[in-house]
């Protein structure tokens, strides 16, 4: 196991909680190779200011940590680390519960609405590997809608568990994707939190 530091931060149910095992990652995903290097400290690493070796790594905890198949992105969009990502979902299952894990909805009866589901579908991906959760994600760019749909499809073990809807204008968040007398026990989004596209990328170090 590659030693790193412990993200104390982290959800205590979080699986990346203990750092990554490169030689596990490069197993799963050989094309993560190329971008393995050591740290400053001798211990195996990425480049993380490299937007091709994050895409790599995530790609690589997707298959090895929650049994995916396929994830890519169109060029230009945006590539979210998955660790925080499933931070998100696992404070979302603890509210989901009122503070009780035993209470913890597991399973599609729990269905969740993530708004701006981006061409990235991490968080249908994660929430329905996790807990099996289903996922309604909506976006107003149709490219990114085309993007969840193809990676929902690419990976038969949520494939059933994730629809993607257009939304057709960008003022109204629920209008027009939302069925008569659909109900979901939670709805999410991911915040505008990148001032620039550069800033985006400095997020990733």
């Amino acid at each position: 196991m590659i030693r790193q530091a412990r993200k104390e931060a982290m959800h205590p149910r979080n699986r990346f909680r203990n750092g990554y095992d490169f030689s596990q990652l490069v197993g799963a995903s050989p094309e993560l190779a190329p971008y393995v290097r050591p740290n400053p400290y001798g211990d195996a690493s990425i480049d993380y200011a490299n937007p091709a070796a994050v895409t790599a790594l995530n790609r690589a905890l997707l298959i090895s940590t929650y049994g995916l198949q396929r994830w890519e992105l169109p060029r230009g969009y945006l590539c979210p680390p998955i660790p925080g990502r499933s931070d998100y979902l696992h404070y979302l299952a603890d509210l989901l519960a009122a503070g009780r894990p035993a209470n913890i909805p597991r399973g599609p009866s729990a269905r969740v609405l993530d708004i701006g589901v981006g061409a990235n579908c991490i968080y249908p991906l994660v929430g329905a590997s996790e807990y099996g959760w289903r996922f309604v994600g909506t976006d107003i760019d149709p490219v990114a809608c085309r993007s969840a749909r193809e990676l929902a499809a690419a990976n038969p073990s949520v494939a059933d568990l994730i629809e993607i809807r257009l939304q057709s204008s960008p003022a109204r968040c629920f209008a027009n994707v939302i069925a008569a007398n659909e109900h979901f026990a939670a709805s999410m989004c991911n915040p505008p939190f990148h001032a620039s596209a550069a800033e985006a990328a400095a997020g990733n170090l």
